[in-house]
């Protein structure tokens, strides 16, 4: 654990001083708050019931993006990163195991793009207010609090995962880049069904995707760990 927690005060050190990984991580949510936030505006004044619900899941999707955007510039960018700066090749002469790399690596990632995303809806329950009147009635329902903090986790490990997997694979920095941005695919693909369909997000819908992250998260993850190997990274970058 101390290593690890070495690994993440590290990580967070070099993101920061990262401009892409700053833009991205402030731009990105408030962008994301402020069109949820038009969405249930606008959904407060339909009476159609099916579009009114389209809106509402709508916003929830934007939520749900999030977690699943964000880690990939740092996860990225933790791997490659470390070796257009050369400084992976002396992390091979720490007692560092390659596990306890890789946990640092995608913790560094999805801790962040948690936080964000859990603040990022606070700041727009808190707009919602002034804006919408008060915190609207579909806001704070259990499928809305079991998609924002039981999905997120899960989107978030995934993505990181995919990306993970691309970035210890890759062969430059650009290839690294570009194809890290497929990660986001497996996870939004679902969500896109909630901004189309004419009825509330149930639990019911919440608990099937749950379900299916749970199995890919583990299943990305476990590939990630096990293709993870550093000498391996630096003998494809050479």
């Amino acid at each position: 654990m101390h290593n690890i927690l070495v690994l993440l005060r590290k990580e967070w050190r070099e993101s920061l001083r990262n401009k892409m990984v700053l833009f991205g991580a402030l731009f990105l949510p408030a962008f994301m708050v402020g069109a949820a936030l038009f969405m249930i505006v606008q959904g407060q004044g339909v009476d159609i019931p099916g579009a009114q619900a389209a809106l509402f899941n709508t916003a929830l999707m934007y939520f749900l993006v999030l977690p699943a955007v964000i880690p990939l510039a740092i996860a990225v960018y933790s791997i490659v990163g470390e070796k257009e700066q050369q400084s992976l090749e002396p992390l091979l002469a720490t007692p560092v195991t390659d596990l306890e790399l890789f946990l640092g690596k995608a913790l560094a990632s999805v801790i962040p793009a948690l936080v964000i995303t859990w603040a990022s809806f606070g700041l727009f329950l808190g707009l919602s207010i002034p804006f919408a009147g008060g915190v609207p009635p579909h806001v704070l329902t259990i499928p809305w609090l079991a998609a924002i903090f039981g999905l997120t986790p899960l989107l978030s490990l995934t993505s990181v995962g995919i990306t993970m997997i691309v970035s210890s694979r890759a062969s430059d920095a650009r290839a690294a880049y570009q194809f890290s941005s497929f990660a986001i695919l497996p996870p939004i693909v679902p969500l896109i069904i909630y901004s189309t369909r004419k009825a509330l997000v149930s639990v019911a819908l919440v608990g099937v995707e749950g379900g299916v992250l749970i199995v890919a998260a583990v299943a990305v993850l476990a590939i990630a760990v096990r293709l993870f190997r550093r000498e391996q990274i630096l003998t494809r970058w050479k």
